[in-house]
């Protein structure tokens, strides 16, 4: 179930261009308050990925 999760959230993550807050953040498509979006990235090692320079 949680690796659903993991899965579920960096999925709307990518495509919210890794935006967690604001009117089209991940937390306001996935029902959720900022917080707590963020509590569950820590929680399930959620992190953006490094950006490329090249």
């Amino acid at each position: 179930m949680e690796e659903a999760e993991t899965r579920h959230i960096i999925r709307i993550l990518q495509q919210a261009n890794w935006v967690i807050g604001g009117s089209k953040g991940a937390a306001e498509k996935l029902g959720l308050k900022r917080t707590t979006l963020i509590t569950k990235m820590r929680r399930l090692g959620i992190s953006r990925p490094p950006l490329c320079t090249a």
